[in-house]
């Protein structure tokens, strides 16, 4: 009999235990569930990557090569054409260093959806270069929404090779209008009764301008 109360004992402890280690591991699953990106293969890098040198990320790592969306990387996208040159993001918004002015001491991964604007930059004026056109900045498609964010420019034929040039804030007022201005107004092509140009959407503000050298 006691032989019997001891092997009872024993099993209710057991059953104890596996209760206990099934909580945990459920509340391990479910915080597995609420990160938000593709954990499987390499490693997660945010913040500043290892092929990072500089701080653009978007050249020093591959461009879209690097950021297409996996190990919980936004994913950019480029298209470009004589006619439309568009860049679009989809991922985090923030925890991301892409191409920043400002990088030192972890600096420049807390706006990491608005770094999309400076790879538009960099990238459009690389495809501008040597080209007669023109970017139409009072006609550009831009939209945030939630962690997607788009911006489309219109090119047009110019005898003129152009470059194209912003400044803005996302959460953070229309400082950019007088940076930009105080920057480009005094380059060749920059119309002063027209720009800069403002756009805003998803709390990112924008000021374009375009002007050639």
């Amino acid at each position: 009999m006691g032989r019997i109360n001891k092997n009872l004992n024993e099993t209710i402890e057991r059953m104890k235990s596996l209760f206990t280690e099934e909580r945990m591991f459920g509340n391990l699953v479910d915080d597995i569930e609420t990160y938000e990106g593709d954990i499987e293969g390499e490693e997660s890098e945010s913040a500043k990557p290892s092929c990072c040198t500089s701080c653009n990320c978007w050249a020093d790592c591959g461009g879209e090569s690097y950021f297409n969306g996996s190990n919980g990387r936004p994913k950019i996208v480029i298209s470009k054409s004589d006619s439309y040159f568009s860049v679009s993001y989809d991922g985090p918004t923030t925890g991301y260093l892409i191409k920043h002015g400002k990088c030192e001491n972890g600096g420049g991964t807390g706006d990491s959806i608005h770094q999309l604007c400076n790879v538009l930059t960099y990238e459009i004026n690389k495809y501008l270069k040597g080209k007669k056109l023109k970017p139409d900045i009072n006609n550009i498609d831009y939209e945030k929404s939630g962690n997607e964010f788009t911006i489309g420019v219109p090119l047009e034929s110019s005898d003129k090779s152009y470059k194209l040039e912003r400044r803005g804030r996302w959460n953070g007022g229309e400082a950019g209008k007088e940076e930009v201005i105080g920057k480009y107004e005094n380059m060749p092509g920059y119309d002063k009764k027209v720009m800069p140009v403002r756009y805003s959407s998803g709390g990112i503000i924008e000021y374009f301008v375009t002007f050639y050298e």
